[in-house]
């Protein structure tokens, strides 16, 4: 077996030129394909990560009816004791409590939809990190008088910053219509530019005193330690507050679901297609390194070589020419992302900054899971295999009598 380890190295480099085209061709699609199923991946999972992160967080509680109707007098009850509940236990990070109202923000020369959302500051931060995401001005303070935090694109639309003065206008909690003023105290930017110009931030209390009730909580978005234990989490309290409505990411947002699940998808989408090409390339390649050697393969066996150590050497010659390219392919591709894995490669100069609008971010960070170090290798190796099954039959159909007169 060594002997013929030896002689199917060796018969690959008879042909240099052909050889290094071939595992130059597959370097390349390798590098490519990697790079194409990073660049997918970092970009899905980053839309996971900030549409969790800033958006919807792992779980949301609300009243029933508030899903339904969208009205801030449906507030979540047993406040105190749900709250309690969450503060002791260990599967929470962090959780806020908030007061949710739909309604208009009015400049001196525009007016916009919002939803004005009502927080306590230190509980936001350590659920969203909106604090982070303050691109200009100061995030609320407490001692400031009607602070209202806005994001880029609304601040762009109605051409405020912060100092302007600007107008919201909403539904009480008796259905009456309230209106106030609010300074506006910092603009914030998330990765996704609707998000920024549907939602503003003020304090709790502030809405409150305008709805007609100093604590209106309508929504509590909860973060929890580990991801894995959403599920379990919401079942958990669902029996202990059956009144109430508990959703997690997924039901939240089917789409973030999907993406979560697109990533590993592209992966295989886009390896089965460079795989294919692959195949046809080695099978063109052996056919012709076969259909070269019709008579030295016909002396081999006229001189005892069995049919079996022939199609044996036919297989072994296709796998060293594969894995030599895979491996140049991989060492390639997984530096390359390595490398731009904490760069980033930044889109917004070539239009990626239109991305936001889809809510993802012009930088994509390419990500790639461990697992694909051992999945690649394995398909690569599979794929050689079968095609090398056709040569290498074609090889020891061959006649010796016959093979052994052609020129």
């Amino acid at each position: 077996m060594k002997t013929l380890l030896i002689i199917s190295w060796r018969n690959i480099w008879r042909n240099p030129q052909r050889s290094f085209v071939m595992i130059v061709a597959i370097m390349a699609g390798l590098w490519g394909g990697l790079m194409a199923a990073s660049l997918a991946q970092g970009l899905m999972n980053q839309r996971f990560r900030t549409g969790v992160e800033q958006e919807y967080s792992h779980l949301q509680i609300h009243h029933p009816e508030f899903i339904k109707q969208d009205n801030a007098k449906y507030v979540i009850d047993k406040r105190e004791e749900l709250s309690n509940h969450l503060d002791n236990d260990e599967l929470v990070a962090a959780w806020s409590g908030r007061t949710i109202v739909s309604g208009m923000m009015g400049t001196a020369t525009l007016t916009s939809g919002v939803t004005i959302k009502g927080i306590d500051p230190e509980m936001e931060a350590q659920t969203t990190f909106l604090d982070k995401n303050i691109i200009d001005g100061s995030y609320l303070e407490e001692s400031a008088r009607n602070p209202v935090l806005i994001g880029r694109s609304l601040a762009e639309k109605t051409k405020t910053r912060p100092g302007s003065r600007i107008v919201l206008t909403f539904q009480d909690l008796e259905g009456e219509l309230a209106s106030a003023s609010f300074r506006v105290s910092g603009v914030f930017q998330t990765a996704n530019s609707y998000f920024d110009e549907t939602n503003v931030f003020v304090l709790k209390q502030d809405i409150g005193q305008y709805l007609g009730k100093e604590m209106v909580v309508n929504e509590i978005a909860i973060v929890l330690n580990d991801l894995d234990q959403v599920s379990e989490f919401a079942r958990t309290y669902a029996s202990k507050y059956p009144e109430l409505e508990i959703r997690t990411w997924s039901q939240l947002s089917p789409q973030l679901a999907f993406y979560n699940e697109l990533g590993s998808t592209m992966f295989m989408i886009i390896l089965m297609i460079i795989l294919m090409a692959l195949a046809f390339g080695l099978m063109n390649t052996m056919l012709m390194s076969v259909i070269e050697r019709i008579r030295e393969l016909g002396m081999l066996m006229s001189i005892g070589m069995s049919k079996r150590r022939v199609f044996v050497m036919i297989l072994l010659e296709t796998t060293f020419l594969t894995l030599t390219g895979a491996f140049g392919g991989m060492l390639v591709g997984y530096t390359t992302v390595h490398i731009f894995q904490n760069k980033g490669i930044n889109l917004g100069n070539v239009g990626g900054d239109s991305l936001t609008d889809f809510g993802f971010e012009p930088i994509i960070y390419p990500e790639l899971a461990p697992s694909y170090g051992l999945i690649l290798p394995i398909l690569v190796i599979i794929t050689a295999f079968a095609t090398s099954i056709y040569p290498a039959l074609k090889a020891i159909r061959l006649k010796p009598a016959e093979a052994v007169r052609q020129e």
